[in-house]
């Protein structure tokens, strides 16, 4: 369902981390919706779809074509937006502006990002401690489609806008290790002395130096074909020492944090698993690993707190991600997993483009956006509604029909809304440099 992109060039920033392209034959190819279900679901649509007066915030002139999004949040901590290609302006438009929306009127205090923990926190203790800038500090560090592009860096510059405020919007990471240039530098120095301030005897052991060399190379995306045999024996022992910790950590205190450190540990090491089956494109651990580092960011450093998730939907949205090559049993995407435990408290929004063009952020040029049939986006797209969010219904007459259409992830049983709008713009990359932490 996705591919594995090694980046060899550190200027690139940092991996891809998702679908290159959607793949319309993915889905069931056997399903269909009957003529009567699918006059049914217009009908419904129509009806039930509020309109949005504007994707930029720009652009808006108030909060009101929101309200029904904002209502249909009931009690939810956590809200997932989900960007559909990693490569669609006006995606981002609106995700900033529903990230300040969330903030502003919805009491949400974090923006969790697809990009690593490890590279994030950095960013975010330098703006903290050292009053940098976010969106400075982002490129090489924050993945690159969202760090580079205007539109995407117009929500890093509102969270340098929300810090000088009185209730500023924290940021946070969760992905794993992906060639960001923090990570390269700092991630193995700052484990080792953590263990070593602790009295950990794992760093002193003959095979500490074959498990960092290889643990080196899967942040650098190129751990493929080497022993780990020592590798594995390490991160086993490591997750015993370090995973066994429940004291909570604050946002301030992360990097003295066992569990913290534990998290690293098994990020690393879904890493060096990926980087195995760069053929298999069907595979990927990183999603289960995504799912525990969310959790875990929300036990402890954000306890109580309310949050945003930032992501692709190939990664957001609860379906089934790829199958292990060993067991070959399904890998859940990170939505699922999370869905599994919060429930009620997650809200799940597509970001959904009708027609239009993306670039091809792994390479060069532009690609259009292809709507399947039998789609939520192919009923939308008939129905000619131009811009607008719909919450799922709770009819169960509905929800068996919409389960029918031809989707991986089903609109009301794994996602709770749908931002639609007629036409994707490519969101092409900037220069911006990458500059030191201070």
């Amino acid at each position: 369902m996705r591919s594995l992109i090694i980046v060899g060039l550190l200027g690139l920033g940092l991996v891809a981390c998702g679908e290159k392209n959607a793949n319309p034959d993915a889905a069931d190819k056997n399903a269909s919706v009957s003529a009567d279900a699918t006059a049914n679901l217009q009908q419904w649509l129509s009806k039930s779809a509020q309109p949005l007066t504007a994707l930029d915030v720009a652009q808006a002139s108030d909060t009101h074509d929101l309200d029904a999004f904002g209502a249909a949040l009931g009690n939810a901590r956590v809200v997932v937006l989900n960007e559909e290609t990693y490569a669609d302006k006006n995606a981002y438009e609106l995700m900033n502006r529903l990230v300040q929306y969330l903030h502003q009127y919805k009491d949400f205090d974090v923006l969790l990002i697809e990009s690593a923990m490890f590279d994030v926190e950095g960013v975010w203790r330098s703006a903290v401690d050292k009053n940098a800038s976010v969106v400075e500090l982002a490129p090489g560090r924050v993945f690159y489609m969202y760090s580079q592009t205007d539109a995407s860096r117009k929500a890093l510059a509102y969270l340098d806008e929300a810090r000088k405020t009185e209730r500023p919007l924290t940021l946070a990471g969760f992905d794993i290790p992906l060639a960001g240039s923090t990570s390269i530098k700092e991630l193995l120095p700052a484990l080792t002395q953590y263990l070593q301030n602790k009295g950990s005897k794992i760093p002193a052991q003959a095979n500490w130096a074959e498990f960092r060399q290889v643990a080196q190379r899967a942040i650098e995306l190129n751990s493929q074909g080497m022993d780990l045999t020592q590798f594995n024996q390490v991160s086993t022992q490591l997750k015993a020492e370090l995973c066994q910790d429940t004291t909570p950590a604050s946002v301030a205190t992360l990097r003295e944090s066992a569990g913290w450190w534990c998290q690293q540990v098994k990020s690393i090491a879904a890493g060096v698993g990926r980087q195995q089956h760069t053929d298999d494109v069907n595979y990927d651990q990183r999603n289960p690993v995504l799912a525990d580092n969310v959790q875990w960011l929300l036990d402890n450093a954000f306890a109580g707190k309310k949050v945003i998730v930032w992501t692709n939907a190939s990664h957001g949205l609860p379906q089934v991600s790829g199958v292990d090559p060993e067991t070959k049993q399904p890998i859940y995407s990170m939505g699922w997993h999370l869905q599994q435990r919060l429930g009620e408290k997650i809200y799940n929004v597509k970001i959904a483009a009708l027609g239009g063009q993306t670039n091809k952020y792994w390479d060069t040029g532009v690609q259009d956006v292809v709507v399947a049939p039998n789609t939520l986006e192919s009923l939308l797209k008939k129905l000619d509604l131009k811009q607008g969010f719909v919450h799922a219904p709770t009819d169960p007459v509905l929800l068996s029909q919409f389960a029918q259409l031809k989707q991986p992830a089903v609109f009301g049983k794994d996602y709770q809304g749908v931002f639609f709008y007629p036409q994707a713009e490519p969101a092409l990359q900037g220069a911006h440099a990458m500059v030191p932490l201070p």
